[in-house]
């Protein structure tokens, strides 16, 4: 079984942000990424913001090769079934 989950480091202990559904003594293997800073409250607030900086992150180029008609073709980039119109 996997799980995923947040927890905050305080005190040098881990302290999971919502229950695990996990007998007491059971033992896990943890692989431990750390979340990004929020760098301003204000950034954190703002979606257009969030959206702006994901945007600036992208490689140069991306953006204009990406396809036109997804909504109307979205199976054949998702599971590779025939496209629906070209």
């Amino acid at each position: 079984m996997t799980l995923r989950l947040k927890a905050e480091y305080i005190n040098g202990t881990l302290k999971p942000l919502e229950p695990l559904n996990l007998e007491e003594g059971t033992v896990v293997t943890l692989s431990i990424e750390q979340d990004e800073a929020i760098e301003s409250e204000e950034e954190a607030d703002s979606l257009l913001a969030m959206m702006e900086k994901i945007w600036e992150s992208l490689p140069e180029g991306v953006l204009e090769n990406l396809p036109t008609d997804g909504s109307i073709n979205y199976k054949h980039y998702l599971y590779g079934n025939p496209k629906e119109k070209d």
